[in-house]
């Protein structure tokens, strides 16, 4: 069977400092400890700086999906409004998505699991955090709506606060992210992390409504998972003032162009995938 997607040849190794600010409750746990899978802990943290809420856009498109351009536009009119308030990120899959004879195939296996969990029946199509209704994913397939759902996301009190930063090296493709957070609020629910790479200004072959442009520019590509799929158990206590670290190494296929990268990390709700916080720091 074909497969998408280069295999991440990845050993993610949770390592922080006990250093604790008068803010941030103790937890106790090792001081190195090994992630494996969905499964690792997590060790005491500091304060998080960064305590803006942002918003996760999730687009399912395709190079063959003649309206996915006009969803493209729409993201980059809101983004450019409320600048990096908003972490989107485009998947190719479905359908639409087979690549175009002598061009780049954008699928990946990851990508193609979370079309068919979610239900993607067209494209584009738009999840803001991966809100649910009554029980049911909410896709937006009319771009117009995108703005509003976004607003909507952006009303809700954040109850996670979280930063990430990157350290890549160029010679060998291999790099870590630190992921810092802080509980601004009591969460109850179970939560997980899951970080991914994208990459921007890949030049590729798209149809548009005047026909195929052999020379579109392509960005907030999905390109892989650093974490499992459906990400890493956050351990912590969930009480307010709670400050957790982690660190997660990976290796970057050499096709990828870093400099064009970014590094994008969720906290989701384990049982409903509900996305609560987002980040994004670039991969150099």
């Amino acid at each position: 069977m074909k497969r998408y997607m280069l295999k991440n040849v990845i050993k993610s190794v949770l390592v922080a400092t006990a250093v604790l600010f008068t803010a941030c409750d103790k937890i106790d746990s090792d001081d190195y400890l090994i992630y494996s899978g969905s499964n690792g802990e997590w060790v005491n943290g500091s304060s998080v700086t960064d305590k803006e809420q942002r918003v996760f856009v999730e687009k399912y498109t395709g190079v063959r999906c003649v309206n996915c351009p006009d969803a493209d536009v729409a993201i980059s009119q809101i983004q450019s409004s409320l600048g990096h308030k908003i972490i989107a990120v485009s998947i190719h899959a479905g359908g639409m998505a087979r690549p175009y004879s002598g061009y780049e195939d954008f699928r990946t296996e990851t990508g193609e699991a979370w079309n068919t969990y979610f239900g993607i029946q067209a494209n584009p199509s738009v999840m803001v955090n991966r809100s649910m209704n009554n029980g049911t994913p909410n896709i937006i397939t009319d771009v117009a709506a995108v703005s509003g759902a976004v607003n909507s996301a952006l009303s809700q009190n954040g109850n996670i606060a979280m930063e990430m930063t990157s350290t890549f090296n160029a010679d060998n493709g291999n790099g870590y992210v630190d992921v810092s957070l802080e509980f601004l609020e009591k969460v109850a629910d179970e939560l997980t992390i899951t970080l991914l790479v994208t990459e921007d200004g890949i030049i590729g072959k798209q149809l548009e409504h005047g026909g195929v442009n052999e020379n579109y520019e392509f960005n907030h590509v999905f390109r892989m998972t650093i974490t499992d799929l459906w990400g890493a158990d956050v351990v912590a206590d969930g009480e307010k003032g709670t400050c957790r670290s982690a660190r997660f190494e990976y290796s970057l296929p050499s096709n990828y162009k870093a400099e064009k990268c970014h590094i994008v990390g969720f906290i989701s709700k384990k049982n409903t995938r509900e996305i609560i916080q987002s980040a994004e720091t670039s991969l150099m």
